[in-house]
């Protein structure tokens, strides 16, 4: 009786750490990632198709528009398993990975080299997706190794090791997701300077 209720009360008190920390980290790094694409995206407007549209109405703008589709993208990913965020987080890495091969051929019709673009972020989507799979397995070996608890459904250490997985695969989603939206607004900078220097040019 003594063992069921400790283990009952490290299992709990388990569960609410990762289930606070799960949840503040997942809103700071949704917002991370709305925020930066939006952000990306009013320079990309900015820059190249609306010149005279000012920069900071449309930050503004984007970063209202990001916020509430982060709300909603909260709302929407709590309802799902982690079947679909596994599939979310593949569908990520192909993205990525078609991203780079853009970069790829867009390097024979620009005189701005992007071979280094897309080898770095290949193996950096490959990297994190492999640690995804590997993370994974280990989160469920180590729980179901501990599963000889008797305990409630709701703190039984299988429904914590999906619960766990399912958190880690939308950190390892949205990890991926900063890093093709930083490497987004770095390209454009690098644009913006390339068409600025052809056009004092000519």
């Amino acid at each position: 009786m003594i063992s069921f209720f400790l283990s009952f009360f490290f299992s709990f008190f388990y569960f609410l750490f990762f289930f606070f920390i799960s949840f503040s980290l997942s809103f700071l790094f949704l917002s991370l990632f709305f925020i930066s694409f939006f952000l990306s995206f009013s320079f990309f407007l900015s820059f190249f198709f609306l010149p005279s549209f000012s920069f900071f109405l449309s930050f503004f703008l984007f970063f209202f528009l990001s916020f509430f589709l982060f709300l909603f993208s909260f709302v929407f990913l709590s309802f799902f398993f982690f079947f679909f965020l596994f599939l979310l987080s593949f569908f990520f890495y192909l993205s990525f990975f078609l991203y780079s091969f853009s970069f790829l051929f867009l390097s024979y019709f620009l005189p701005f080299p992007f071979f280094l673009s897309f080898f770095l972020s290949f193996f950096v989507s490959f990297f994190f997706f492999l640690a995804f799979i590997f993370l994974h397995f280990l989160f469920v070996r180590l729980f179901f190794f501990l599963s000889s608890y008797s305990l409630p459904f709701f703190f039984h250490p299988d429904f914590i090791s999906i619960y766990l997985s399912i958190y880690l695969s939308i950190y390892l989603s949205i990890y991926l997701s900063i890093y093709v939206n930083l490497c987004i607004f770095i390209n454009l900078l690098i644009y913006d300077s390339l068409f600025i220097s052809i056009y004092q040019a000519s």
